[in-house]
């Protein structure tokens, strides 16, 4: 069994590190555990703190540097741990967007460091969105025009960007006629990197959506919003239907018999705006 501490340069959850770490460390010295670790932070009266930070109560500015202390982490390790509380602990999207960005900039693994030309190109949503448009549309250096086509409309300088970090990552070559073209229908990313690069790409895209309802003179089309009571039986029924139906979509679009004419957002969305009341009840 590995026994030594973990490198948390390979973590985006502070948590689950702090978990490793207890679990390994423990492995190293049978008499340490989470209650040995409650006595280094400075709260010997107490067995459950450590658990329930790992199950995710807030962790204060003190304890943080308590945190540290007791983890021994160095200097770049401390300032990485810091960032990773305040990721987990972000309060908007703002904030998180902010806190990932130095995550990035303070990653000392080679190995799992985010290339930041492809954090670059999740964080801003015209990047995406110019290279679903090239698949519709030939494009050579007429910026003005490729600008103009989305919805909301860009600057050139903007498209002129895109289409440079586009063609640096290898996301869309010239075809023998000279166009840009995306090089493979579907993209991926690390696995290390996908839980965070999702949420920003995602807080993006609904940007556009609420821009969508807010700005455009006609409402989309077909936009359904509900607020809706449930239980967790129906939950998981919805839950289902919902996975049913982006799949039959994924489908439509592979199975579509006609060239493709037109770029859309579309987006499903079930989210939680009150606390569950059988939880809290227990």
């Amino acid at each position: 069994m590995k026994t030594n501490p973990p490198n948390i340069f390979e973590y985006n959850n502070f948590r689950r590190f702090l978990a490793d770490y207890l679990k390994q460390r423990a492995a190293k010295d049978k008499s340490f555990n989470k209650s040995s670790m409650c006595r280094m932070l400075g709260i010997p009266n107490s067995r459950s703190y450590v658990q329930d930070v790992i199950n995710g109560k807030k962790v204060s500015p003190m304890y943080i540097e308590r945190f540290i202390r007791a983890l021994e982490l160095n200097h770049e390790e401390a300032q990485f741990f810091r960032v990773l509380v305040k990721l987990d602990q972000a309060e908007n999207a703002d904030e998180h967007e902010l806190y990932f960005s130095q995550i990035i900039s303070l990653n000392r693994t080679p190995k799992r460091v985010l290339d930041k030309k492809v954090y670059a190109f999740y964080k801003d949503w015209r990047h995406s969105a110019v290279r679903a448009m090239l698949d519709i549309v030939d494009f050579k250096n007429d910026y003005n025009k490729l600008a103009a086509i989305l919805m909301p409309p860009i600057t050139p300088k903007q498209a002129h960007a895109s289409i440079a970090l586009l063609k640096e990552l290898g996301l869309i070559n010239q075809n023998e006629k000279g166009f840009y073209k995306p090089t493979d229908k579907v993209i991926t990313t690390p696995d290390w990197e996908k839980s965070e690069l999702v949420k920003q790409y995602q807080a993006q895209l609904l940007d556009l959506a609420k821009d969508a309802v807010v700005r455009q003179k006609q409402l989309p089309q077909r936009m359904i919003t509900n607020l809706l009571t449930i239980s967790e039986k129906g939950y998981e029924r919805l839950q289902n239907k919902i996975a049913q139906f982006k799949a039959e979509v994924r489908s439509l679009v592979n199975k579509d018999e006609n060239a493709a004419d037109r770029v859309y957002l579309f987006a499903t969305l079930l989210i939680p705006t009150a606390r569950n009341q059988t939880k809290e009840k227990e």
